[in-house]
């Protein structure tokens, strides 16, 4: 007979819901018992490989090399499961050598040798079913088969269902609480472009995040693009090598759309850590005006990935607000007189000098927060240049905004007094 109890933990922003459980069919037995004891296989390869590589004094290999280690060698457990074990086994290798490092000698690798062990699955493997007034939970596992687990009326889903890890004689259910709505502490305006990804200013510190390597990537996604398809067109469709062209190609896309969404994710970041809890202004995507300047160029800005970059900062902001950036890289902040420039602003009028997409976040700042073009002598006399994904140059201010071409000490990737 089964033993049902629900115990609820509270961690930040998921909680834990545990209920008992063991399997009642014959059958289901043998794939509860076939899959734990994978796990533990898993497990334990990777306890005896560590203990050797560290006798060796070999290089702890990363996550992903483990996890294209474990491809397939595991039948009786899910690919997502083999990674969520691996991932395990990395954390704890991880934080025990950051103990010892702090001093904590007592800390130990793990060591121990187990015939059965947790099976981990993820929200993509598992899934919940519906059906004649009960909720059934379906857990794959690979060539043993798949757990069908009954879960009780009275165990309520406080969220959205992440995790499930299997133990002896209970499940328990990881689920993430729906977002808080967060107050924002400061605002700021953001400019996107094509050579520079973003910039982003509250008025008193500038971060311009470089989009040299996004703009790079576009660029070799297209001519690779364009030289799988004039191959595939000298084949006849359907063909053998037609084929083997049509999985390049989709491989080729995959590659560089994941290589655009890490440097989106990390600019972003940037501009999260510097600004924390911010509100955001941001220029509208502007392809209609780059229609009307050439092809190339539209090209570039179309290929922006404008749309996702507004969406990641309104994920991790509190919030991003569309404004009008008609004019916004060619006024003045200071005089209000309205010119052409290149990379660089520079008013013949009042001669503040300035980067132009500093220059654009300032005034779409400013059009956010009183609803218009503002003339203000207050610029930012800082301005940080960051690389997504190298280390970045910190540069003072002259009084005119320009950058001096000497760093002033202070570390480059972080911004003081935000």
């Amino acid at each position: 007979m089964l033993n049902y109890t629900a115990q609820y933990n509270s961690l930040m922003d998921y909680r834990t819901v545990t209920f008992n459980w063991l399997p009642r069919a014959k059958t289901q037995w043998q794939t509860y018992t076939d899959t734990r004891k994978e796990a533990a296989h898993l497990w334990n390869d990777l306890v005896m490989r560590h203990a050797r590589i560290r006798r060796l004094n070999w290089t702890w290999p990363t996550k992903g090399r483990w996890e294209q280690w474990g491809k397939r060698r595991y039948p009786n457990l899910h690919s997502q499961s083999v990674q969520q074990i691996i991932g395990e086994f990395c954390e704890a290798v991880n934080a025990t050598r950051q103990l010892r490092k702090n001093g904590h000698t007592e800390a130990s690798y793990p060591f121990r040798l187990s015939r059965y062990h947790d099976v981990v699955y993820t929200n993509q493997a598992a899934h919940m079913v519906e059906g004649d007034g009960h909720r059934l939970l379906v857990l794959p596992n690979g060539k043993a088969g798949r757990l069908k687990v009954r879960v009780p009326d009275h165990v309520k889903l406080p969220g959205r269902l992440m995790e499930i890890r299997l133990s002896y004689g209970k499940l328990s259910l990881v689920c993430e609480l729906p977002d808080k709505p967060t107050f924002a502490q400061t605002t700021i305006g953001v400019d996107l472009g094509v050579n520079t990804l973003l910039c982003a200013t509250d008025g008193q510190v500038a971060v311009v995040i470089s989009g040299r390597e996004a703009k790079a990537s576009v660029q070799w996604r297209n001519k690779r693009l364009a030289s799988l398809v004039s191959k595939q067109s000298q084949h006849e469709r359907g063909s053998r090598r037609y084929k083997r062209l049509q999985k390049r190609k989709y491989k080729l896309l995959d590659k560089a759309s994941n290589r655009i969404h890490d440097l989106i994710h990390k600019s972003t970041r940037k501009v999260k850590d510097a600004f924390p809890q911010a509100q955001v202004y941001v220029g509208k995507p502007f392809n209609e005006a780059a229609r009307k300047i050439g092809r190339v160029w539209a090209q570039q800005v179309s290929s922006a990935s404008n749309a996702k970059l507004i969406a990641q900062l309104d994920y991790k902001t509190a919030g991003a607000i569309q404004v009008s950036e008609a004019y916004s890289s060619q006024t003045c902040p200071v005089c209000g007189e309205r010119r052409k420039c290149r990379r660089t602003y520079v008013c013949k009028h009042c001669g503040y000098t300035a980067p132009r997409d500093v220059v654009g976040a300032v005034n779409i700042l400013r059009m956010g927060q009183q609803g218009s073009l503002q003339n203000s002598a207050v610029v930012p006399t800082r301005i940080v240049y960051i690389h997504p994904t190298k280390v970045s140059r910190s540069y003072p201010s002259s009084s005119g905004g320009h950058p001096a071409s000497s760093s002033d000490g202070v570390s480059p990737t972080r911004i003081p007094h935000l």
